[in-house]
């Protein structure tokens, strides 16, 4: 989300052989829309949550484990609609039920409406507006990408005060140690950003901060030039060789509620969602 909707949409600085090392053990079990700052098109078109803490990542195979790249089979392509990809099976994607606010609004199916992101504008990123340095930048274009911008089926109204989410998926598409390693450290320092929104981003607030070594879950509120807040429930995933992000947020008009009470997610259970497709085809989880 930008200015006016173009950017309101990035930690461990750690030692590089403790993220390799965790990287190759195991995970956790478990177009972009641009910003209101001025709130994105998409936020305007359309998150406040429980604390909780996600699991650490389960021990999983050192070696030889595939990350699922091109495995994508005649039932899971099947089950996909949208961007068709050998290198993001459709059973990376998490399933509709289990993204918050599903019991109001039927969310379709990531894996019928993703499309291909090569570069992709991360929605923590948009909002937060973080100066992500080279390297951050050089790794959200190194791997195969995708997003999934997604709408209520059923009790929306189509209108600025319903809830909208978006998936990313992001997968390194092999096992090397570099690729594996890059892309973990790539979800440390987008955590480190985020938890820095209040700083980067005028008026923004952080609550319900959750975050272990593969998980990471806040809500973020950042008033806008509309007179109304943006809110967003944002969610990181660092299974093995995967990035997930996944943020669901609203932006009602001024003086109106969101069009659904927020349902008080268990972040632990949606950071487990976020990893169980990716943890399914790596077998690394």
């Amino acid at each position: 989300m930008g200015t006016e909707h173009a950017g309101l949409r990035a930690l461990l600085p750690g030692v590089v052989a403790a993220a390799l090392a965790l990287a190759l053990t195991g995970c956790s079990g478990g177009g972009s829309p641009s910003s209101l700052a001025g709130v994105s098109s998409a936020h305007l078109g359309s998150s406040a949550g429980a604390t909780d803490t996600a699991a650490s990542p389960s021990p999983g195979p050192s070696t030889g484990a595939g990350l699922g790249v091109g495995a994508s089979s005649p039932a899971t392509s099947a089950a996909g609609g949208g961007y068709a990809s050998a290198a993001l099976p459709a059973g990376v994607w998490t399933n509709p039920s289990a993204i918050p606010l599903y019991a109001a609004y039927h969310w379709r199916s990531p894996a019928a409406v993703d499309k291909k992101a090569s570069v992709p504008v991360l929605t923590a990123v948009q909002d937060c507006q973080p100066a992500l340095s080279a390297d951050d930048k050089s790794e959200l274009a190194a791997f195969p990408a995708a997003q999934a911008d997604l709408t209520p089926t059923s009790g929306g109204t189509g209108g600025q005060d319903d809830w909208t989410a978006q998936e990313t998926v992001l997968s390194t598409g092999d096992t090397s140690s570099g690729d594996i390693q890059g892309i973990y450290m790539l979800y440390t320092d987008l955590v480190s950003q985020i938890s820095k929104c209040a700083a980067t981003a005028t008026g923004a607030k952080l609550t319900s901060v959750s975050s272990t070594r593969a998980g990471y879950s806040a809500t973020i509120t950042i008033p806008t030039s509309t007179g109304t807040t943006l809110t967003v429930h944002e969610y990181l995933a660092a299974p093995y060789g995967y990035l997930v992000e996944l943020s669901v947020w609203v932006a009602p008009y001024s003086g109106d509620k969101p069009g659904a009470a927020w349902d008080g997610a268990s972040s632990s259970a949606v950071l487990a969602a976020l990893s169980t497709g990716p943890c399914a085809l790596s077998k690394a989880c």
